[in-house]
C-alpha cells in the first residue's frame, strides 16, 4: 500500500481540494438553512417600507399591521385594471425586478418614453391598497424605479383616492452617494412631495423635480426642489417618477380617477 505523503505536491493539492470541498458543503448548507430567514427579512423590509407611505403607524407587529391595512393587487399596466383571480398573497410575491428580465413576463419600453432608462418592464405590477378599519381605500401605494447617477433607485409612492395627489414617498434600495444623492432618503426632502399633483387641469403632466421649484406661483402644486449638490440623482428620480406616474401607471390612475377601480 502506498503511503500518503501530505508534504508532497500531490498531497498538498489533495489537502487543498479536500478543504475546498468541505468548505463548499458548509457554505451551501448554511445558505440553505438561512434561506427562510433571509426571505422573512426581505418580506419584513418590504412591508415596513410600504407601511411608511401607507398613512398607518405600526401597531403590534409589522406583519399584523400590514395584514390589517394593506391589500396587494396585480395590475395589468396596459389596461390599468386589476388582473383577475390573483390573490393578495400572489400579488405581494410578484417579483417585478427579476421578472422584468424574463421574456415570458416582460415587455420592451419604447425608446421615446424610456425616461427611467430601464429598456424592459413587466407587463403587470403589484400595487398596494391602504385601507382603513372600514375597508375603505385611503391610499394607493405604487412601486417605481429607474436609473439615477450610480444605481437603480427603487421606491414606493402613495397616491390619494383622487388618483392625482401624492401623499408620500419612500426609497428602499439605491446606491447613491451618502450626503449627496443619498439625500433622497431625507424625510424633509420626501415631505416636499406630499400634496403635489401628478396631472395639471389641462391633462398634461404636472409633477416634476426641478431646480428653483415654484413655491408660491402657478406651479407650486406640481414642483419639488431638486437635491442640492446631487443634480444627476435628482434628474434620475424625476425621470423615474415621470415614467411611472405619467406613462406606465397612467391607465391605472385614470381608472382610479373615474371610480372604475
Amino acid at each position: 500500500m502506498l503511503k500518503f505523503n501530505k508534504d508532497s505536491v500531490f498531497g498538498t493539492f489533495t489537502v487543498i481540494i479536500g478543504l475546498c470541498l468541505v468548505c463548499s458543503v458548509l457554505v451551501s448548507s448554511a445558505v440553505v438553512a438561512l434561506g427562510p430567514f433571509q426571505q422573512a427579512a426581505i418580506n419584513n423590509d418590504r412591508q415596513v417600507n410600504i407601511l411608511k407611505v401607507s398613512g398607518y403607524d405600526i401597531e403590534g407587529t409589522v406583519a399584523d399591521t400590514f395584514k390589517a391595512h394593506i391589500e396587494a393587487r396585480l395590475v395589468d399596466l396596459d389596461s390599468g385594471k386589476f388582473v383577475p383571480d390573483v390573490t393578495s398573497e400572489q400579488a405581494e410575491a410578484f417579483n417585478f425586478q427579476s421578472l422584468s428580465k424574463d421574456p415570458n413576463y416582460n415587455t420592451a419600453i419604447p425608446a421615446d418614453v424610456d425616461y427611467a432608462k430601464m429598456r424592459f418592464r413587466t407587463k403587470n405590477m403589484p400595487v398596494y391598497l391602504a385601507k382603513n378599519d372600514k375597508g375603505e381605500v385611503e391610499r394607493y401605494l405604487l412601486p417605481f424605479y429607474g436609473q439615477a447617477l450610480w444605481s437603480t433607485v427603487y421606491g414606493y409612492v402613495a397616491i390619494a383616492p383622487d388618483g392625482n395627489t401624492i401623499k408620500g414617498v419612500t426609497f428602499y434600495s439605491h446606491g447613491e452617494t451618502p450626503g449627496l444623492g443619498g439625500e433622497i432618503d431625507n424625510p424633509r426632502w420626501q415631505a416636499l412631495w406630499v400634496d403635489k399633483k401628478i396631472w395639471r387641469d389641462d391633462g398634461t403632466p404636472g409633477f416634476v423635480i426641478t431646480k428653483g421649484a415654484d413655491h408660491f406661483g402657478a406651479d407650486k402644486d406640481y414642483e419639488v426642489d431638486a437635491l442640492s449638490g446631487a443634480t444627476l440623482t435628482a434628474v434620475g428620480v424625476n425621470n423615474a417618477a415621470h415614467y411611472w406616474l405619467h406613462v406606465a401607471y397612467k391607465p391605472f390612475l385614470e381608472n382610479v380617477r373615474k371610480g372604475e377601480i
